[in-house]
């Protein structure tokens, strides 16, 4: 990082990891939910539901409870046990939830305790709230949909008052702040994240209650996740953590940027893009040359993000010649300008969320886009790629 280039294996075994992220994600997608979907009679109850599962599926509801003292029961005996204490401990993982997932019970509960499935969850999210022993996924004349057992839609019923809507408030609010956070720094401390939401909400907060909401949200929405040095959370995304951890100790005097809370809590939202004014234009520049899908521009936007917070702008143009023809030496001095004003715009996590271009001029040098006479000097075939891939112009992007 750091302007550091990476080695070229690395480079390429990203780039396609980039490149191949989505198609793999559909073909897991596809398998795992032929194993999710089972056919369920409805209205149920927990014992009908829990004889269905496999034993794998059990111990993860097991697990998740942290049931101690049943590892060794055989399937049988643990679905008793289970149907047993499931109740119980509903209401410890009812008060870990936030307004999305309190919208889906409260719509299931409302529906009969059977809400039919519109295909728009992912599987993960389906199989957080089975894990959680709270929503199970079925099937039945080939029709798909999510129930909750009578048991415990009854204890939702029961519970569904002011105490718990603040409580779900609360959580909402905790979850947006800290995936904002790590949206835009990478990794952060807990201590830290813990502290600016503080300031930000003007509350205290209980740890353990915030440790639990937020370890119950990082498998629901796997935007964040523990670090391995268990006093960190880092955004999903996040491919080198010891090398972003890194960065930030090098910036000691500087603080995180001062995000408010309407920025964190957008930059917070599932799917969020932060489209600066560049990449808009570099967008626009995109659809005025190539025949461009809406999904596809989104897509190239994110996959740059992500690359950008890499710290290799050589790296963005081999992405674009990937996914684009680029048809003249004239073009591509064009395109890598539009992209080193993205870089320069673009909040980066090395930079604990600012912007190259919000930085001292003389601190990141090396991250000021090109100057008029760098766009103005024509490439020739045996020049070095203006790409940075420090090959010949005419064995890269010149091809």
């Amino acid at each position: 990082m750091n302007g550091t280039q990476v080695d070229k294996k690395t480079q390429d075994a990203l780039l396609r990891a980039v490149h191949n992220a989505n198609a793999h994600s559909r073909e897991l997608q596809i398998k795992r939910e032929k194993q999710l979907w089972k056919e369920i009679e409805t209205p149920c109850n927990l014992n009908d539901v829990l004889s269905l599962l496999k034993k794998n599926e059990l111990d993860s509801i097991r697990k998740r409870l942290d049931l101690k003292g049943l590892s060794s029961l055989n399937k049988g005996a643990l679905a008793s046990e289970l149907e047993r204490l499931i109740p119980v401990n509903f209401q410890k993982v009812l008060f870990t939830l936030d307004q999305e997932r309190y919208d889906l019970i409260h719509e299931i509960v409302k529906n009969s305790r059977c809400l039919i499935s519109n295909g728009k969850m992912s599987i993960s999210k389906v199989e957080s709230l089975m894990e959680w022993g709270i929503i199970f996924p079925g099937i039945n004349q080939g029709q798909k949909f999510l129930t909750m057992p009578s048991e415990l839609s009854a204890l939702f019923t029961k519970m569904d008052g002011p105490e718990l809507k603040n409580i779900i408030r609360r959580n909402t609010d905790w979850i947006r702040l800290t995936h904002g956070m790590l949206y835009y720094y990478g990794v952060m401390d807990t201590s830290k994240i813990l502290e600016r939401i503080r300031k930000l909400t003007r509350q205290e907060i209980d740890v353990v209650d915030y440790l639990n909401v937020i370890s119950v949200a990082s498998e629901y929405y796997e935007q964040a996740r523990f670090s391995s040095n268990g006093v960190s959370l880092e955004d999903d995304r996040v491919f080198d953590t010891d090398e972003i951890i890194e960065e930030h100790t090098k910036r000691s005097s500087i603080d995180f940027y001062p995000f408010t809370k309407d920025q964190l809590l957008k930059a917070g939202e599932p799917g969020y893009i932060d489209r600066t004014p560049a990449m808009d234009k570099f967008l626009g520049f995109l659809l005025e040359h190539y025949d461009l899908t809406p999904i596809e521009t989104e897509d190239m936007a994110m996959e740059l993000i992500n690359i950008i917070n890499m710290d290799d702008h050589s790296w963005m143009i081999k992405y674009l010649n990937s996914r684009l023809e680029f048809p003249t030496f004239e073009f591509v001095q064009e395109i890598t300008a539009h992209a080193m004003e993205v870089y320069n715009q673009t909040r980066m996590w090395a930079l604990k969320g600012y912007a190259p271009s919000e930085l001292a001029r003389e601190e990141k040098k090396h991250l000021l886009p090109l100057t008029s006479d760098d766009e103005n000097k024509k490439v020739g075939r045996n020049d070095p790629c203006p790409c940075g891939s420090e090959k010949k112009y005419k064995k890269c992007c010149g091809k």
